[in-house]
């Protein structure tokens, strides 16, 4: 009788420090992201004071340039309008197709799943619907993509798609 209740007494006490143990790298690894994300807008505060007025004598006079410079070399650009504004561009060297959009990995998630019923036919011409879970997708701000990208976004989609947009992000996906 006292071997079976030492025993549930050990079985318990190890159940209890295994889940304080998750719970403690749980609380770990939500602190580390909050550094991360505290690290993240310090080094974009930190370059927008950097660069001062020049956010204002913007101009680019060579948009698919620009494009380029901030992606990879292009071939073939392409946009489209829905679901969301895309711009298309297919690299003939590689085979790839990198696919821009402004809203992020999350929102396209929903909005895909949300209408994938309902889009038929040519809308699903747009590579967005060739998106899936696994596709490699990066996002470019003035943190990887240079320092005036924030402030060079919002002219080039203008001109590249016609939308106006205040984001200081550009999500690119690799589709085969």
């Amino acid at each position: 009788m006292n071997d079976l209740f030492l025993s549930v007494v050990v079985i318990a006490a190890v159940v209890v420090f295994g889940a304080l143990i998750s719970v403690g790298n749980e609380r770990q690894r939500k602190a580390i992201d909050k550094l991360h994300q505290a690290y993240k807008q310090w080094a974009v505060q930190d370059l927008r004071l950097k660069r001062g007025t020049v956010a204002s004598q913007i101009q680019i006079n060579d948009l698919q340039g620009w494009l380029t410079k901030t992606t990879t070399s292009i071939m073939d650009i392409q946009k489209h309008e829905t679901p969301v504004p895309t711009v298309e561009m297919h690299d003939s060297e590689t085979g790839k197709t990198l696919v821009c959009v402004i809203e992020t990995p999350e929102t396209i998630a929903h909005l895909l799943k949300r209408r994938k019923s309902v889009i038929r036919g040519d809308l699903r011409s747009n590579p967005l619907f060739r998106v899936g879970k696994k596709t490699p997708v990066v996002e470019l701000s003035m943190l990887n993509a240079g320092s005036l990208f924030d402030v060079e976004l919002p002219v080039a989609w203008k001109m590249l798609t016609d939308d106006v947009t205040e984001s200081g992000s550009l999500w690119a996906y690799i589709v085969d």
